[in-house]
């Protein structure tokens, strides 16, 4: 679960976002909605643990954040890229079955062996969020994980996103697609 209490976000003694609350719970699909520049990165960011609140406080479980425009780099396969999630070490067996696991969730198992800088855009996105999966996160945030996607991408990703919330995660994410966002998330956050 996600608690934000009367957080400020911002750069410096700037604030963006100001005495913002609201909660996550485990299950909850949540669209964080706004204009450019309004703050949606920053407070995911301050969420995520990433900068510290300007004020306010930030409860919440194991917590990832899987930003937007993280390049394709050739020369990885998709099961090495959703490997790095695990950082620091060779990967046990039951993280090669996380692995597999996630591969699986997001459609992509078939990808695995393949260099991440072949893959579409839709599908590299599924690739970043299952390195999510792996580290076993209660609170996933996304920074615009649709963005740059086709149509039919951007659907299948959001309702992965759902898929996922529904296996008990908190699932917080920004998104200027808000049609169809807010068809498939549980309620939207407007900054």
């Amino acid at each position: 679960m996600l608690d934000v209490s009367n957080i400020s976000a911002g750069y410096g003694d700037r604030a963006v976002v100001r005495g913002l609350s609201f909660k996550v719970a485990a299950g909850e699909c949540v669209l964080l909605r706004g204009a450019n520049g309004c703050g949606k990165t920053t407070l995911l960011k301050t969420i995520a643990g990433l900068q510290k609140p300007l004020a306010g406080t930030v409860r919440t479980g194991r917590t990832v954040l899987v930003p937007t425009r993280i390049p394709k780099v050739k020369g990885f396969t998709v099961r090495e890229f959703v490997a790095t999630a695990t950082w620091k070490r060779a990967v046990s067996g039951h993280e090669e079955d996380a692995i597999t696991e996630a591969l699986e969730s997001m459609g992509i198992a078939g990808k695995g062996d393949s260099d991440i800088a072949s893959l579409s855009d839709g599908e590299f996105q599924k690739a970043c969020i299952a390195t999510a999966l792996v580290q076993d996160a209660d609170v996933i945030l996304l920074d615009e994980p649709t963005a740059f996607l086709d149509v039919e991408s951007r659907i299948a990703v959001m309702e992965l996103l759902r898929d996922i919330s529904r296996r008990g995660k908190a699932v917080l994410f920004s998104s200027h697609d808000v049609y169809d966002a807010e068809r498939i998330c549980d309620r939207t956050i407007r900054l």
